[in-house]
């Protein structure tokens, strides 16, 4: 895979809110077809563990690549007490992407977000609570790297700032697990009515598909975020000014996951730049092993860096 459509992947799987209101219920006038993802984060709210094969497909200068991979979570135990925002679930995911021509060795990505029982801290912040941490361990195109974020100190930075960011940040764009990244979805998209379509998972899956945009609130300072018009009044290559979600019927889980790049303010014509779909989902089976969320151990010859402070600054925090 490019490594330009890696990047774009690493830009447009989800929106991250980082003011102290990010992860609870925010008050914002609801549109006719909010109430449904509200209700789905509801449901995932509610959930003990989800299993799911994961596709995810980028769109590069009207190229598409593919990734293929396994998302796990877990709701953590009450008596951790009140968790992090970060840490509601263990979550693991694992992608693969294709190599290119010559290179036998599969891209990969594989992702840990875990609570900390040694009481050790990257960062030395005293933060009350769990402490939680995501490692990351990449291997692309034979460039392999390994790092930390520490998510009690993120969360300490959050809860002292009222900044809001839209961030192009897709290693973290499940904390708080689904329910986490349907909040963020919810916060910052507003949704039509929705239409009720099938999906094919190896069988049909009656889902409602509801059409958003962003928030008129959200709109224009994201777009000056993301570098502006251009001077034909285009929008930003990866600003993703549009959605759409499939939520099944049955049980109001997000099959599927589009966002779109509206062209320019004058045009409807949209363009897909990453579509992320859900296959074999399985809703509260039996508990998953917990090695499954183990520490990430990378190859010997990896140097671990701590990427926590660079996060922050990404963020504006």
């Amino acid at each position: 895979m490019p490594q330009k459509s890696l990047i774009i992947l690493g830009a447009l799987l989800i929106i991250l809110a980082t003011d102290s209101t990010a992860f609870a219920q925010t008050a914002f006038a609801q549109s006719e077809g909010d109430r449904y993802v509200l209700r789905a984060l509801n449901m995932l709210l509610t959930v003990n563990t989800i299993e799911s094969d994961i596709r995810i497909e980028t769109y590069v200068d009207g190229r598409e690549h593919i990734a293929r991979g396994r998302y796990e979570e877990q709701a953590l135990p009450r008596t951790l007490g009140q968790p992090p925002l970060f840490l509601r679930s263990m979550f693991r995911l694992e992608i693969f992407f294709s190599p290119i021509a010559g290179n036998s060795e599969p891209n990969r990505m594989t992702l840990v977000c875990r609570p900390r029982t040694d009481g050790a801290s990257t960062s030395g912040a005293s933060v009350s609570g769990a402490r939680g941490q995501v490692e990351r361990y990449t291997s692309i195109e034979g460039f392999r790297t390994f790092e930390t974020i520490d998510l009690a100190m993120l969360e300490e930075r959050i809860l002292n700032s009222r900044t809001v960011t839209f961030a192009h940040i897709s290693e973290v764009r499940y904390l708080g697990g689904l329910a986490g990244m349907i909040r963020q979805i919810s916060r910052y998209y507003e949704f039509s009515l929705p239409t009720q379509e099938n999906l094919q998972d190896g069988g049909t899956i009656p889902a409602l598909k509801l059409t958003g945009r962003l928030r008129g609130e959200h709109y224009d300072r994201l777009l000056s975020q993301f570098g502006g018009l251009d001077a034909r009044g285009h929008s930003p290559a990866d600003f993703p000014s549009n959605i759409e979600l499939w939520l099944g019927r049955h049980n109001d889980f997000p099959y599927k996951i589009r966002y779109l790049r509206r062209i320019s303010g004058e045009s409807e014509r949209k363009e897909l730049l990453l579509q992320e779909s859900f296959f074999n989902v399985i809703l509260n089976g039996t508990p998953i092993p917990s090695s499954r969320f183990d520490p990430l151990i990378p190859p010997e010859d990896i140097f671990g860096t701590d990427n926590t402070e660079n996060f922050i600054w990404r963020l504006g925090l």
